[in-house]
């Protein structure tokens, strides 16, 4: 498995329009490429950081993401949001153990 995490800070007064895009948008665009795992938009109440974290099967999976178009779509929808100096800051990450519960 391989997960990308992105750091970026969101305007505040965008907060919940945040939800609303990361569901009906960039997760639907990820869930069209092979390999796609899951999604989740990380937030601390009240702040302005955000972490857009996807799970990818492979990293060939998340690669072809990457290559295709919708990563920079998916950037790009977001956009309006950003604080100043607050666009995405990914970073990727090779899943070396996990756990689930029992």
């Amino acid at each position: 498995m391989f997960v990308r995490m992105s750091y970026w800070k969101c305007l505040p007064s965008y907060w919940g329009e945040d939800i609303k895009l990361f569901e009906a948008g960039a997760v639907k665009i990820m869930q069209r490429h092979d390999g796609f795992v899951r999604a989740m938009l990380l937030a601390i109440p009240g702040e302005t950081q955000r972490i857009a974290f996807t799970t990818w099967e492979t990293p060939e999976s998340y690669a072809n993401f990457v290559k295709s178009p919708d990563l920079q779509k998916i950037i790009e929808m977001f956009e309006h949001m950003y604080e100043e100096g607050g666009s995405p800051s990914p970073i990727e990450y090779e899943v070396r153990a996990q756990g689930s519960a029992l």
